[in-house]
């Protein structure tokens, strides 16, 4: 729907040397000058406070958005101190969320969203057109110069700057929400890497006390079979499992290598800043689970990407609205026309056109936000149930991976440590094969080792549990909250084995 106004007059020579002016000149300035003034400044925080309040509630605090303002130098030096000591997996995701250059390339979209919105409010241009008719001749002759210029201005426009800014907030709020998620989602990656390099950390350290075990057996077996106290079989043997406790120790250092570069890439860093310490340890288990019940409702009405899917299917059905509405006059121009005859008469009356609904009524816009509306409707409904059921599944390893670190904690690992306390002081007695005393010792480490994988699959389940739900587990304690006392890990295995007894003490083979 277009209101226009045009303006068209034709001037004689002897009216310009007259200096006689049209009238619609002036009115014709004015109204260009208003609409050169109708503009509109960009925000540049576009919106990006918002989604700051909107982490905040889900427990991050600090996120920052590079648009080379000063405050990206205090960025800088945070993400400096924080690598400069020991990382923890709350500063890991800190670190990310200001220096991921995926995450501040997800943070443009607000901008994008923002300049739409602004768009929105702008009345379209005008066109300005002239024409100089010298067909019927050149001043200073008595023969009549025509000059007609016009000024079109879609003028309706100005009805409809509410609706169109009304869509595109509604946009920009779905973007604000759709780029929450996003952080959200980095933060959870994070965590994931983080607590898997712990873990490898761990565990490559235990594989070491394995071979260091593995390589005194085999010492001690060469040494029995140069006494000939040991055979060959047995003496292969044990050269096989120091052969393969080599392979393990290697392999364990080559996955702290890929875990440390996955969480690299997640925190965006690159040069001297890849070489951060990493906090010991992983996290113990709190003392007590939070309620996992009833997380079902609190996933459905705090995820940020469902809240997007309902702003999304609230702006189909307004567009919808609106398209059923406007279909009956999809164009209506009105204008006015003035402008003076050869003959020195001047005309001045409206115009205006209608464009009439007869082939095109606006059938296929309605069918197409029809169907885009049903389309919204269900994507919501199947998010919703997958939703359901991510949280299901998330909550029972949580609960599983509890329950195995637990087990391990009170029976398995304790088990392990006194059958080598015991393994100890019988051997000490003579009671005992050195063989089977290194053995355990084995085994004992390998107990730790497969706690410390429980721990870490229990971290990053609820990790899991946090992203499904949309944000922090309702009353769960921190990572590092101090567990009960009897709750504690076991301590890790010494470093040290037991020293390899000489051949004549023990001889009996395992």
């Amino acid at each position: 729907m277009r209101t226009e106004v045009v303006a068209r007059t034709t001037r004689t020579a002897r009216a310009a040397r007259t200096g006689r002016t049209g009238g619609p000149s002036a009115a014709l300035a004015a109204a260009l000058t208003l609409l050169l003034l109708a503009g509109c400044r960009v925000p540049r925080e576009a919106g990006f406070p918002d989604v700051r309040r909107l982490l905040a509630d889900r427990g991050l605090g600090r996120v920052h958005w590079r648009q080379g303002t000063p405050e990206d130098a205090a960025a800088d030096r945070l993400v400096q101190e924080l690598l400069g000591r020991p990382l923890t997996a709350a500063a890991a995701v800190e670190v990310a969320l200001l220096n991921n250059p995926r995450l501040q390339a997800t943070y443009e979209r607000l901008g994008v969203a923002q300049a739409d919105v602004v768009q929105a409010g702008l009345v379209r241009n005008p066109s300005l057109s002239g024409v100089i008719d010298f067909s019927r001749g050149v001043p200073p002759a008595n023969v009549p110069v025509v000059w007609e210029f016009g000024l079109v201005q879609e003028f309706l426009d100005i009805f409809l700057l509410p609706l169109r800014k009304k869509f595109a907030r509604a946009e920009f709020e779905r973007v604000k929400l759709e780029v929450s998620d996003a952080v959200l989602e980095t933060a959870a990656e994070v965590r994931t890497a983080f607590y898997t390099l712990q873990a490898t950390l761990q565990i490559a350290e235990l594989r070491s006390t394995v071979l260091a075990a593995a390589e005194a057996s085999a010492e001690l077996a060469a040494r029995q079979h140069e006494a000939g106290n040991m055979s060959e079989l047995d003496l292969s043997n044990e050269q096989a499992l120091y052969a393969q406790a080599k392979v393990d120790a290697a392999r364990a250092q080559a996955e702290t290598v890929l875990a440390r570069e996955r969480l690299i890439r997640l925190l965006g860093v690159f040069g001297r800043d890849i070489d951060f310490p990493v906090a010991g340890r992983l996290p113990e288990i709190p003392r007590d689970e939070a309620p996992l019940e009833r997380l079902e409702t609190y996933a459905i009405q705090h995820r940020f990407d469902l809240a997007a899917e309902r702003q999304q299917l609230a702006i189909v059905e307004r567009a919808l609205k609106v398209t059923r509405v406007s279909r009956v006059f999809p164009s209506i121009e009105l204008g006015g026309d003035v402008h003076t005859e050869a003959e020195g008469y001047r005309l001045l009356g409206p115009t205006f056109r209608f464009e009439l609904p007869i082939f095109d009524q606006g059938q296929a816009r309605v069918a197409r936000l029809v169907a885009e509306y049903r389309q919204a409707r269900r994507t919501l409904e199947a998010h919703a149930i997958e939703v359901r059921s991510m949280v299901r599944e998330a909550r029972l390893r949580v609960l599983a991976t509890r329950a195995v670190a637990d087990y391990y904690r009170t029976t398995l690992v304790p088990l392990r440590e006194r059958i080598v306390a015991l393994g100890q002081r019988y051997y000490n007695a003579m009671l005992y094969s050195p063989y089977l005393l290194l053995q355990a010792k084995q085994n004992e480490v390998n107990a730790y080792r497969e706690y410390i994988e429980s721990v870490r699959d229990y971290w990053i389940a609820r990790s899991d549990l946090e992203r499904v739900i949309g944000g922090p587990i309702p009353g769960a304690p921190p990572p590092g909250a101090a567990p009960r006392p009897e709750a504690q890990a076991p301590p890790p295995p010494p470093s040290s084995t037991p020293s390899p007894p000489h051949p004549s003490h023990g001889e009996t083979t395992p």
